[in-house]
Order: structure tokens, then C-alpha cells, then sequence
């Protein structure tokens, strides 16, 4: 998004890019509101915004406990093998996300669901690999072992 205006950018998440907060806020922790109108009555938070689709009023109540982790790992050079054979270099520098819930259906599916559809985001990234990791319940007492209440 470099090539975006300030403006630009924040519409397209839907925070301001300096404080953190909801546009139309002042605090990066308050309130999204997604009802709120400018003059010209048009939504203060764009409809194709990252943070609408994602907020829990628009996915039946959902909210994902999540953590994310940017990485960058310098440059590539690339050589393409088929017509227009181009080279260059290539970024590799993104974003890990990791969402612990209970059932993923009805949590990250849904959300994901929305975001995939109509997010302003996608046109600026690439989505390479996903995961979902099942882990067991700890041990209840000494001698039990980890995950041994799903095979009684």
C-alpha cells in the first residue's frame, strides 16, 4: 500500500494509521461504529473495509482471539520460465496469523467467509498457506497423560 495516500490506506482498513483507532475515534480501543455517517451521509468506516467485515456485529457476534507476527526475509531474485521471461526481485516479507478457538466453523470459516468476499485489503495480499492445528486438552491429574479425555 505505499503507493496510497494516508486516506487511502486508513479507508481501506478502517483505522486511523497513526493512533490505531476506529476512524471517526480517537483511542485505538474505542468502539468500532459502523453506524456512524459523514456529512454527505456515506459510512465513516468504508463498507469494504478490513475492520467492518471483520467486526462481530456483522458476523453473528464472532469474535477471534488472534495474534499476528510480521516476518521479512530480505529479497529473492526471480527469473520467470515462460513468456514474457521476466527478472527481478521479489519480497519475501508477510504476516502470520494464528487464531486459537474451539470450532474454527463457527469462528475463523466465518469471518474468513466475509473477508475473502468483499475485504478492500485483498487487492494487496497474498494468502499462501493455511492451517489448523488440533490441540489437546492437558493432562487432569498425575498419571493421566495429554489427551487421554478424548479416548474415554
Amino acid at each position: 500500500m505505499g503507493h496510497l495516500t494516508t486516506v487511502q490506506q486508513e479507508n481501506i482498513i478502517g483505522r486511523h494509521k497513526l493512533s490505531g483507532a476506529p476512524l471517526g475515534e480517537k483511542s485505538e480501543f474505542d468502539p468500532i461504529d459502523l453506524h456512524a455517517r459523514d456529512r454527505a451521509g456515506e459510512p465513516v468506516i468504508p463498507e469494504d473495509a478490513h475492520v467492518r467485515l471483520a467486526a462481530p456485529q456483522n458476523n453473528g457476534g464472532v469474535r477471534i482471539l488472534r495474534r499476528t507476527y510480521n516476518y521479512n526475509n530480505g529479497v529473492d531474485q526471480f527469473t520467470e520460465r515462460w513468456p514474457p521471461w521476466r527478472q527481478g526481485l521479489e519480497y519475501d516479507i508477510g504476516l502470520l496469523f494464528c487464531a486459537y478457538q474451539r470450532d474454527p466453523r463457527t469462528g475463523f470459516i466465518r469471518v474468513f467467509k466475509s473477508l475473502a468476499i468483499d475485504d478492500a485489503l485483498n487487492q494487496f495480499t497474498t494468502h499462501t498457506a493455511s492451517a489448523i492445528v488440533a490441540i489437546p486438552p492437558g493432562a487432569p491429574r498425575p498419571g493421566s497423560w495429554v489427551g487421554e479425555r478424548l479416548f474415554s
